[in-house]
Order: structure tokens, then C-alpha cells, then sequence
């Protein structure tokens, strides 16, 4: 099974526990926080790629003219349909596609975005050369997910990020993103990081996770807290709630004119 049939495997599973609020993986004040250095205007076209549920392009459709979301899974572009029927909102549109092979022409949106979907692609560099190619000179990308929270445990992390959702390929660095978007013609206009913390249980609830990968997850969370070996998870317990962190990175950047892009390429190369 490849990393897209897998993908889409694991998400029609968990469609069903998507939210029609929009805040299945961040509230009103966490989606702030997405938004906050990204140019907005009411006459910007914007894409949002591996949407899901449309969870993001909701956030963005106050703002902006229209969103076109963008998946691979049938069941979830469903929910959204469903969520936007119920929302009233009428600017957002779901189409099927690959993120490796947008189907739109060269230079189509102002705003091109990403949420918490990159840890589930084989390789990024791909994606984000389409994501620049579809978008305007001038104009905006913004990617939103998880990455590694420490280097020194990279390998441990993304295993058990790995066994709790088989999806998951793996966390990109903090500084690998910006390297991307320099490569593929972004000037970066900024890169913030906040922490999260979740519950442990309750993140392999919703991610289906199964039986025997629980087990081994819940065994190496009780090894590191009694001393043993790290998983990279930073598990803690409170009021006998077990929990970890994640990092989030909002990285935004703007599509330079081709002279300019080319330059500094060079610069780096």
C-alpha cells in the first residue's frame, strides 16, 4: 500500500470524527494564531490543499472571495460539503486531487495553504513546488503542522507518531521548512512555533490507533516516566491524566518575482 492509499485509508476511517465547528485540531484562539501574519483581502482567491473536512479553508472564507479545498479522500470532502451546508457558507468548494500534481494552471490563487497535513506526505518537496507553481507572484503560502519538538529524538518521535497513526510519514524540521521554501522561490515573511499539549489517550482514540501499536505506545510512555528510554513524546502525567507535546510551526512565505527567486538560489547554491 502506497503513502496515498494509506492516506486515504486512514481518513475515510476517521472522517466521522471531524468536527462541523472547525476545531478539531485547533480552536478559535489557535486558529488566530494560524492567520496572524498572513495578508488577507476580500478579492484573494485561495486553495487549500489536503483539506480534509475544509477545517482550514472555513477559517479562511470570512476573509477572502473564495477557497477551493483540495483532497484525495471522498469521505472527507463529504463531511465538508455536509459542514459548509450546515455553516451557510457559500464561497468554499471542494475538488479531488493529489497534492503532488495540482490540477490548476500557473499563477491561480493569492493564498495557497497547508494544514497538518504535511507529516503525511512521502516527500515534501514536491508538494510545495506545486503549492509555489499555483501561486501568484506576490502572492501567499502558508503551511501549518506538526514538527519534530527535538532533533536529538527525531527517529524515537516520528515512530511513535508512526504507531498511533499509520499515516504518519514524518515531522519536518524547523529549519528544514525555511530551507524549502527559500529552494522553491519563497521569501519567508515569518516562522513561529507554539507549544500543545495533548492527551494521550484521547489522540489514539481519534486516530483509530490499534490494539497492539496502543499497547507498545502506552508500555514506552510508562518505561520513560519511571526513567527509561525517551520516545521524543515529552509524556507527563496530571490528576492521573497522561499526557504529551507536539510543536506547531506556522510558517508563511511570498512568491518573489522569477529574477529575484532565481538570485537567491544562486546565492545559496
Amino acid at each position: 500500500m502506497d503513502t496515498l492509499e494509506m492516506n486515504q485509508k486512514v481518513f475515510t476511517g476517521q472522517s466521522k470524527g471531524f468536527s462541523s465547528d472547525g476545531e478539531t485540531y485547533a480552536d478559535a484562539e489557535g486558529l488566530a494564531w494560524m492567520l496572524k501574519d498572513l495578508p488577507l483581502s476580500h478579492d484573494a482567491e485561495a486553495l487549500d490543499i489536503a483539506t480534509g473536512t475544509g477545517e482550514f479553508a472555513r477559517a479562511l472564507a470570512p476573509y477572502v472571495a473564495t477557497v477551493i479545498g483540495l483532497d484525495a479522500t471522498d469521505a472527507m470532502m463529504e463531511q465538508g460539503r455536509k459542514f459548509i451546508g450546515q455553516a451557510g457558507i457559500e464561497n468554499i468548494t471542494f475538488q479531488k486531487g493529489v497534492v503532488q500534481d495540482l490540477p490548476f494552471e500557473n499563477e491561480t490563487f493569492n493564498i495557497v495553504s497547508s494544514r497538518y497535513a504535511f507529516h503525511h506526505f512521502a516527500d515534501p518537496k514536491p508538494v510545495i513546488s506545486e503549492m509555489v507553481r499555483v501561486c501568484k507572484t506576490g502572492g501567499h503560502i502558508i503551511i501549518v503542522d506538526i514538527v519534530v519538538p527535538d532533533e536529538s529524538n527525531a527517529a524515537e518521535y516520528n515512530y511513535y507518531e508512526w504507531l498511533c497513526d499509520q499515516s504518519h510519514t514524518r515531522c519536518i524540521g524547523f529549519e528544514e521548512f525555511q530551507t524549502y521554501f527559500r529552494l522553491f522561490g519563497m521569501g519567508v515573511v515569518s516562522a513561529r512555533t507554539r507549544d500543545l499539549e495533548e492527551e494521550l489517550i484521547e489522540w489514539m482514540d481519534f486516530s483509530l490507533t490499534e490494539k497492539e501499536h496502543r499497547e507498545e505506545i502506552l508500555r514506552a510512555v510508562s518505561a520513560e516516566l519511571s526513567g527509561g528510554p525517551k520516545t521524543g513524546l515529552a509524556p507527563y502525567e496530571q490528576d492521573s491524566v497522561l499526557y504529551f507535546k507536539q510543536l506547531d510551526l506556522a510558517i508563511i512565505g511570498h512568491k518573489l518575482p522569477y529574477t529575484v527567486r532565481r538570485s537567491e538560489q544562486l546565492q545559496g547554491s
